[in-house]
Parts: structure tokens; C-alpha cells; sequence
């Protein structure tokens, strides 16, 4: 009996908080949505510089999550290879990456674009000696 009287004294004094209960969420509502970047609105710029002057506005693209695609087959060695330099400099600081197509041609594209290769494999057509089937 004196701990029923102090229970009810304590709860008379302190009364039991009631613990709101959050309304139950539908699927769909609990599901998180996480999406930085739409693909839909992805941007190519092709260009072909023919001064390393003309680059710095590549690398602006570059850092605004353009893929950029350089053809330097107007440039010299020399030049090109700074070139390279400085976009691959922008695509490390930017996270992007860079793709070799050919001799003269990279392509640079935002971080949350995949560029999957194609191997092609040639190979040398085999041939079988058979045997002769002249006239005889």
C-alpha cells in the first residue's frame, strides 16, 4: 500500500509524459532520393583550339560539368602537350577524367559520367590447306 500511495503522489506531482508517436510513412515517402546531376542535361562542347590562349574557356566548360571533347590536330607538339597538361590539371582539381580517343583527340567528362571502352580485337583469318582439286 505505500507504494501505490507514492506512485500516486509522484504521478500526481510529475504526471507521465505521453511519447508522440511519428504517423506512419508510405513507401514511396520513406525512400530516399539522392540524384546531383540529371543526365538528360548533360552538355558536349567540341573544339578545336588552335592557340593554347583558347583553352582557358574549355576549362570553364570543364568546370561546369561539361564533357569536352579537344581535337588537337592543329596545334604543334609543343603546344599540344601543355594543353594536355593544363586539362588534365582542371579534370584532377575537378574530379573529372580524361579519355584518349586518338593521337589528337581527348575527351574530358564530369565526374559523374562513365565513359566505357570498346576493345576491338582483329583477328587474322586462318587458313586451311586443302588439298588440291585440279584436273587431272
Amino acid at each position: 500500500m505505500a507504494q501505490g500511495l507514492i506512485e500516486r503522489l509522484t504521478n500526481f506531482l510529475m504526471p507521465v509524459e505521453e511519447v508522440p508517436q511519428d504517423a506512419p510513412t508510405s513507401a514511396a515517402e520513406r525512400r530516399a532520393h539522392l540524384r546531383l546531376h540529371k543526365l538528360a542535361n548533360l552538355k558536349i562542347i567540341a573544339a578545336s583550339p588552335q592557340t593554347f590562349d583558347d583553352i582557358r574557356f574549355y576549362a570553364d566548360y570543364l568546370q561546369a560539368n561539361y564533357a569536352v571533347i579537344i581535337n588537337m590536330e592543329k596545334v604543334d607538339a609543343k603546344v599540344r602537350q601543355r594543353i594536355t597538361d593544363f586539362l588534365n590539371g582542371v579534370a584532377y582539381v575537378t574530379g573529372s577524367s580524361a579519355e584518349r580517343v586518338s593521337d589528337e583527340i581527348i575527351l574530358y567528362v564530369p565526374p559523374f559520367v562513365e565513359v566505357v571502352k570498346e576493345l576491338y580485337a582483329y583477328t587474322i583469318p586462318t587458313y586451311v590447306k586443302r588439298p588440291f582439286e585440279g584436273k587431272q
